[in-house]
């Protein structure tokens, strides 16, 4: 099985954030982060997640995702032929928690999507996330066990 890794530096260099003003006043108004609660054992589950992806995926940014269970980026790979160069993996360690990777890979404007393994979050979080999102202009989804 290959394991991505990345620098979590190098995913933030050069990242030049959406300037506002290319964002429509509407879309400004609200993030793009959605929470999906999968019953228990179906966290590798994609089948929901996979359209959305398709769609998102026509941008020509990273697709990022945060603290994945291991050995499912290897599994969708085969499964599904997404491209190991178009994904950007990255674990949350003692310096940056998940919820801070987030935050600042949707807020970056380098990412089309950030899609976050992760348990409950509060409302704070989820609005810091929202932010992230509008100015970034970038889509978030938070993936947990119910």
């Amino acid at each position: 099985m290959e394991q991505l890794s990345f620098n979590q530096k190098m995913a933030f260099q050069g990242a030049a954030p959406v300037p506002a003003e290319v964002v429509p006043p509407k879309e400004r108004l609200a993030g793009n982060v959605t929470e999906i609660i999968l019953p228990e054992g179906q966290v590798e589950n994609f089948q929901l997640l996979l359209p959305m992806l398709t769609q998102l995926n026509q941008e020509k940014r990273w697709l990022a995702w945060i603290d994945p269970p291991h050995g499912l980026v290897s599994k969708w790979q085969k499964m599904h032929g997404i491209v190991a160069s178009e994904i950007l993996v990255l674990r949350s360690s003692a310096d940056y928690s998940a919820l801070q990777l987030a935050e600042r890979a949707l807020g970056a404007g380098t990412c089309h999507a950030v899609v976050l393994w992760t348990g409950k979050l509060g409302r704070k979080a989820f609005e810091s996330l929202q932010k992230a999102s509008v100015s970034g202009s970038s889509h978030g989804v938070i993936l947990r066990q119910r």
